[in-house]
């Protein structure tokens, strides 16, 4: 793991004992480098693994190999910042269900929507109409997200993000709709820290590995977090 092992000579002492589990990493680092074999020098791909209940990192692959190509596999992916895509979908309806806003049966409209100049559409280009907020989670729409989104409010998404111990980068001072789609930088540690507090019921616990770790904030009710 030497992007982590980097890390690790960087937070300074003489002796790391790492939460790395052996047997794992190097297994992991093997399906990285076989992931990209054959598809060109411009792909690039990071694996991070973590027990939820402890915290505790036990996998981290930085890159498909740690070397100054054209991959730039010295960068390590799991701390870069990207755009999280429509992984944040799962947190926005959790803090619908907890502000009272709607449940897994609420219906809700899946048409063309405009917000100033803000138009966002599905995937597929296609309007599935009046559906059930579970189906639209299950097929990853987007109109249903940002309704909620603005129902919810950006502000909240964001303050939600941060008490999960992540450190979104925003491009404007203010955050926007288009947050819930991915219009944030997250690093791949963030969102793994994210989907953990949702595995744990709700409460937050900051991702590790080294030492030991404190319990964290709660993000979302037991309930929402289910």
């Amino acid at each position: 793991a030497p992007h982590l092992a980097d890390r690790a000579v960087a937070a300074g002492g003489a002796r790391h004992q790492l939460t790395i589990e052996a047997g794992l990493q190097a297994a992991l680092e093997t399906l990285a480098a076989e992931a990209v074999a054959g598809k060109g020098d411009q792909l690039q791909i990071a694996i991070l693994a973590a027990d939820h209940r402890s915290g505790e990192i036990l996998a981290s692959v930085g890159s498909a190999g740690f070397l100054a190509d054209r991959r730039q596999g010295f960068v390590d992916m799991t701390q870069a910042l990207r755009s999280p895509g429509s992984t944040l979908k799962p947190l926005v309806y959790a803090l619908a269900f907890d502000e009272g806003l709607a449940h897994p049966e609420t219906m809700i409209d899946d048409r063309p929507v405009q917000f100033g100049t803000y138009a966002p559409q599905n995937f597929d280009k296609m309007w599935r109409g009046t559906i059930r907020l579970r189906e639209a989670l299950q097929l990853s729409l987007n109109i249903p997200v940002v309704l909620l989104t603005e129902a919810l409010g950006p502000a909240k998404l964001i303050a939600a993000m941060e008490r999960a111990g992540m450190r979104p980068a925003l491009k404007g001072d203010e955050p926007g709709l288009a947050i819930s789609l991915g219009g944030v930088g997250v690093s791949l540690q963030d969102m793994v820290q994210l989907y953990a507090t949702l595995a744990r019921g709700g409460v937050a616990l900051p991702l590790r590995f080294t030492g030991t770790g404190a319990e964290g904030q709660r993000v979302v009710s037991a309930v929402a977090a289910w």
